[in-house]
């Protein structure tokens, strides 16, 4: 990894902001902590922001698994705004499948670490659903784990969008779908077909499925422009109270799909959607074996 100083990285900053008035910025990194080395340039940006009294507002995709709590004091004084985090799975199980590196309880812990340094920015949970290892009950993780994050940051600040897979040549994922036959030997991942397609953006059944029809489920949910998430239906106990609604006229997204995303809450409709599906077809399980006993 290289990593740019941070004077320059600020300079930069200062440039945009004086002389163009810019007063939104984006990390385009992959990461903006990319790892523990990451501390020393990521601080120092931080703190030069502070000392060039920068008032900006600055975004990027974060590990919240690597966020300590003075690290958290630093980023809301430097002006953190939206975050993105890849939370991928809410299944330990799954994410250690995937090589992720890193603890749900760590990630947890970082946004603990936000909202006690008052971060007030929005965090865009994303999830990666019907990986490899995936079962109703890895579902029910990850659904849970959007409500636990949901408890610590606030109903109304954090919005799961959903995604799936895409598998890249000459990766971990190839490898181990192409040992268990998923993807045929010789296959060239740069002749693409309707087909080959649907079978590089992984989504496997039988949860397929489940998933599609809580997705077209919560879309026909609510028509129509609505902020924040208004959802009648209760939680599972993690969550209490209600939440004012999120306004988001101010918000701006380089990404009509994500402005959407945050508009609707469609994620969260589609996870809750995934969990009455799933609770449906236990309460039918229970039956059949009540009534064949």
């Amino acid at each position: 990894v290289r990593y740019r100083p941070a004077a320059l990285v600020v300079k930069d900053i200062a440039q945009h902001y004086r002389q163009w008035g810019t007063r939104r910025f984006w990390f385009t990194d992959a990461q903006f902590i990319t790892g523990k080395a990451a501390y020393p340039q990521c601080t120092e940006i931080m703190e030069r922001i502070i000392a060039e009294r920068l008032e900006i507002e600055w975004s990027g995709y974060i590990r919240t698994s690597l966020i300590t709590s003075e690290f958290a004091k630093l980023m809301v004084r430097s002006g953190v705004g939206d975050l993105e985090v890849a939370i991928t799975s809410g299944s330990q199980e799954v994410l250690n499948g995937l090589h992720m590196g890193f603890v749900l309880d760590r990630l947890y812990d970082g946004c603990r670490y936000l909202a006690e340094a008052g971060f007030k920015g929005k965090v865009i949970l994303n999830y990666s659903l019907n990986a490899p290892d995936e079962t109703e009950a890895t579902l029910r993780d990850s659904i849970e784990s959007y409500k636990q994050v949901a408890a610590i940051l606030g109903e109304d600040r954090v919005f799961p969008m959903m995604f799936f897979l895409g598998i890249q040549p000459h990766t971990d994922l190839e490898a181990r779908l192409l040992e268990e036959g998923y993807l045929s030997g010789g296959y060239n991942p740069l002749m693409l077909s309707p087909s080959s397609i649907r079978k590089l953006l992984y989504n496997p059944a039988p949860l397929n499925k489940l998933i599609g029809k809580a997705c077209l489920a919560a879309w026909n949910l609510k028509k129509g422009p609505r902020t924040g998430s208004r959802d009648p239906r209760p939680w599972s106990g993690v969550l209490s109270g209600s939440s004012p609604a999120l306004d988001v006229r101010g918000s701006c997204y380089a990404d009509s799909s994500l402005l959407r995303g945050v508009e609707l809450n469609s994620g969260r409709d589609v996870l809750l959607t995934l969990e009455e599906i799933l609770n449906s077809r236990k309460s039918q399980v229970k039956t059949g074996a009540s009534t064949h006993s």
